[in-house]
């Protein structure tokens, strides 16, 4: 094997069987609304604009995310980088993990 290749090859952290079992659980708390890749709802009052599932305000589609646990479409305001989430799946993740902690 090259040398440049090998900087290719990364191994990946060894994923704890409490993390995978912790997910696995959240996965089934949470109710998934939209498919992933399904696209948001189109505004019905615009012609370039499609709907935040949380809010309900118009925006570019540029402008929401899909979040990674429910499928949600969600604008700036209804998003939390803390998890990559929208704010409904990231209060039950918040409370999950407070509920471990204890």
């Amino acid at each position: 094997m090259t040398p440049w290749k090998k900087n290719w090859l990364r191994k990946e952290a060894p994923k704890s069987k409490e993390s995978a079992d912790r997910f696995r659980e959240l996965k089934k708390e949470i109710t998934v609304m939209r498919k992933q890749g399904e696209p948001p709802l189109k505004d019905p009052h615009s012609f370039a604009q499609y709907m935040c599932d949380l809010c309900s305000t118009p925006h570019p589609i540029s402008d929401l995310r899909q979040c990674v646990f429910c499928g949600r479409w969600a604008c700036d305001a209804c998003w939390k980088d803390e998890y990559y989430t929208c704010k409904s799946c990231a209060g039950i993740i918040k409370i999950r993990t407070m509920m471990g902690k204890e």
